[in-house]
């Protein structure tokens, strides 16, 4: 065997600790930088909470730093369904425990309420449910029926309709009263809501012989019901709460751009015993990732700031005048501008907020490519064709809406070219429906 050697030479690249943790955090929402600090805190013996902090903001430092008892299902705060967030399934189970039933009910009573999804509804067929079943004898649908009836009896209105003709009719039951807008609201959902989604009155007066008022009424009635009962239960996660990681308002020179710092967390570095620090690697380590910590929080902020000023004064239009004037903005045109990398402007804009005169706006959102105008230049923004759609539509005449060719003609005398079918698209993104099925 012949022994030989060989010299490779390669080039790879590794992140160093400092930059990891830079990353890190610059990705990092809100919340989540609470939570990396509160780990950091908890790990770290050279850090800890600026007291001045808890005292001007009156938070509960305790709290914060044990925030994981909001697991616990004795923990009560107001993002909880009365004690506890129940799921859906979770509510079901609860209530028909309240009814007294044989084993054999029990076990069925489980699977109906496994077969209702997240909208409230049964999705699984009776026949199906028989043969899943593992009872004998069989299931039958009388079996299956009168336990539903006890679901839908017994839980918000809607829940465990077999499809929306039944869930609104749930709903309309469950209205005191016997008027006459009811009674025919029930026959509609029942036989005619087809003819709902399509605005035909005139069809459902003649096919059940009351007058259009009174079926307009009725139309209304249906109209105010919830097509999906179900979502009344869902789960909320305490982070779809959202707090602004910065704020734009009118200044006497022009727009302010400020960050909203009382939500993050205030840390200081804890430095003592010198000596020992030198000594035990391991503490010195520690140290060392402390000060790290709080030198990328500061370049966090000042690199979220940086960004956003740049934006905004991009954006200056829609500040003063919403999403109608959106200019269309590359990460390119921003990285060039701030001499940053692309992927650095792309991990600012993501999960950052900011609160604006307009509303609460993800960074990134002012971020769109162009469309387009007559002088061959892309100065108008999808998100701003969007935003002067809907504008559009919410104005027209009702009894006579516009097409999307009408609506093509109308923003090219505004000087934007735009395809008839990119207005069909748009249309469906904003879910508008076509004008023959807008009108009233």
């Amino acid at each position: 065997m012949k022994l030989s050697f060989n010299l490779k030479l390669s080039q790879s690249l590794k992140l160093t600790p400092l930059l990891q943790q830079s990353i890190k955090l610059l990705q990092a929402s809100q919340v989540e930088i609470n939570d990396l600090i509160n780990e950091y805190i908890n790990d770290n013996p050279f850090i800890e909470y600026e007291e001045e902090y808890f005292s001007s903001t009156g938070k509960n430092k305790s709290y914060i730093t044990h925030n994981n008892q909001a697991n616990n299902d004795d923990f009560y705060d107001i993002f909880e369904n009365q004690t506890k967030n129940l799921t859906l399934k979770e509510y079901l189970i609860e209530n028909t425990h309240l009814f007294s039933m044989s084993e054999r009910q029990q076990l069925i009573m489980f699977y109906l309420v496994d077969a209702i999804n997240e909208d409230g509804y049964i999705v699984t067929e009776f026949n199906d449910l028989i043969e899943d079943i593992p009872l004998n004898p069989k299931v039958n649908f009388n079996e299956l029926e009168s336990l539903l009836k006890i679901i839908q009896g017994s839980s918000h209105p809607g829940i465990g309709a077999r499809d929306l003709s039944e869930c609104l009719i749930l709903q309309l039951e469950n209205i005191k009263g016997t008027n006459e807008i009811i009674k025919i609201a029930k026959i509609i959902a029942k036989d005619f809501l087809n003819f709902v989604a399509t605005n035909k009155t005139e069809e459902i007066s003649k096919k059940t012989g009351f007058s259009n008022e009174i079926i307009i009424s009725a139309i209304k009635l249906i109209k105010k019901l919830n097509p999906r009962p179900g979502q009344v239960f869902k789960v909320i996660d305490k982070k779809d709460f959202i707090n602004h990681d910065l704020e734009v308002a009118k200044g006497k020179g022009g727009w302010d751009v400020l960050l909203n710092d009382e939500e993050f967390f205030k840390i200081k570095i804890i430095d003592y015993h010198a000596d020992l620090i030198k000594k035990e690697k391991s503490l010195k380590d520690k140290f060392q990732e402390a000060k790290w910590l709080v030198k990328n929080l500061e370049q966090r902020s000042i690199t979220i700031l940086r960004v956003a000023r740049e934006v905004m004064s991009y954006q200056a239009k829609f500040l003063e005048n919403g999403e109608k004037d959106i200019k269309p903005l590359k990460l390119k045109d921003i990285s060039e501008k701030l001499e940053m990398h692309e992927s650095t402007i792309s991990r600012v804009t993501n999960n950052k907020f900011i609160k604006t005169p307009h509303g609460l706006y993800e960074l990134k959102f002012f971020f769109s490519r162009g469309l387009t105008n007559q002088s061959n230049k892309d100065d108008t923004s999808s998100k701003s064709i969007l935003a002067k759609l809907k504008d559009i539509v919410n104005n027209e005449n009702k009894i006579r809406p516009l097409s999307d060719e009408k609506i093509v003609s109308l923003l090219q005398q505004e000087g934007i070219i735009v395809a008839r079918r990119t207005i069909a698209k748009y249309r469906d993104i904003l879910n508008i429906l076509p004008s023959n099925q807008r009108k009233e």
